[in-house]
């Protein structure tokens, strides 16, 4: 039992230990450069780009529309792992739907400057709104917000404190930090163990002024939907929508949705959202 006790005590040390820095919410990986892992959007509608974030440089991608609905963007905040990279199968599925779509990456992935930090999160997405709105030219009221995963930290923000853009797709969206370390590790452990950051989506949501589309898996056990998704949709104002999608998990939704479907119901709510700003 000794023994036991030991290798119990050296285990939570190894898991605390190395969730220091918010490592446990950001999983970012440093490259050379950018590869875009299955490209098929035309080179010629693809320009990488940099942009300043209190003195960082990050890059970003801006995809230009096919032609199909170039007066829409979608600004889209991606996940904590890794980079860009990670999610351009993503990228490639939403320029599928016309519209010009601009990502990129937080300080500390990929290419772009600095270290990790929730302060951080939101200085990067008020300068890639910064960078959409006056290099680009878009007008606030044709921007969709999207946020993925950790990337909601950034959309919620921005739609709540900076920005009332056309719609907010929240996809995965955890509650705050709380709610996540508590609803997907199986130790009963403080957020504060594990980051030191708030992130409190489900207070953000409440001062939207936008539709917004909410999409979560039914199996998502690293955000559990009862203590995470549901929690930030029924703190949202009107008009909103709720997609709980059965037999998905936390990174999936897309391929369990099918990719027709799932732009299909992203086509349809930004319809939707046009109608009524009209």
């Amino acid at each position: 039992m000794k023994r036991q006790n030991i290798l119990i005590f050296l285990l939570l040390w190894t898991v605390f230990y190395s969730c220091e820095l918010d490592s446990f919410l950001f999983n970012e990986k440093q490259i050379d450069k950018y590869t875009l892992p299955g490209n098929t959007i035309p080179v010629s509608n693809l320009e990488m780009v940099t942009f300043n974030s209190e003195g960082h440089k990050l890059y970003g991608y801006w995809v230009q529309s096919n032609g199909s609905r170039p007066g829409l963007t979608i600004l889209y905040c991606h996940g904590n792992k890794h980079n860009m990279d990670e999610y351009w199968d993503r990228v490639m599925l939403l320029y599928d739907l016309g519209v010009n779509v601009f990502v990129f990456d937080y300080r500390g992935y990929g290419l772009s400057e600095g270290e990790s930090s929730e302060s951080g999160l939101y200085k990067d997405g008020e300068a890639a709104l910064r960078f959409v709105l006056g290099e680009k030219g878009v007008a606030a009221d044709s921007v969709c917000l999207y946020g993925y995963s950790l990337g909601n930290v950034v959309s919620i923000y921005l739609a709540a404190e900076k920005i009332n853009p056309l719609t907010l797709f929240a996809e995965s969206p955890f509650a705050s930090a709380n709610s996540l370390t508590q609803g997907s590790t199986v130790l009963d452990i403080p957020a504060k163990w594990l980051t030191t950051g708030k992130f409190n989506n489900a207070e953000k949501i409440k001062k939207i002024k936008t539709p917004l589309f909410l999409l979560h898996g039914s199996d998502d056990d690293f955000v559990r939907y009862r203590d995470n998704g549901k929690i930030v949709f029924q703190n949202a104002p009107q008009p909103k929508s709720l997609n709980v999608v059965a037999g998905a998990a936390h990174n999936n939704i897309p391929d369990v949705m099918g990719s027709q479907n799932y732009l299909a119901a992203i086509s349809a709510w930004i319809n939707y959202s046009t109608n009524i700003n009209k």
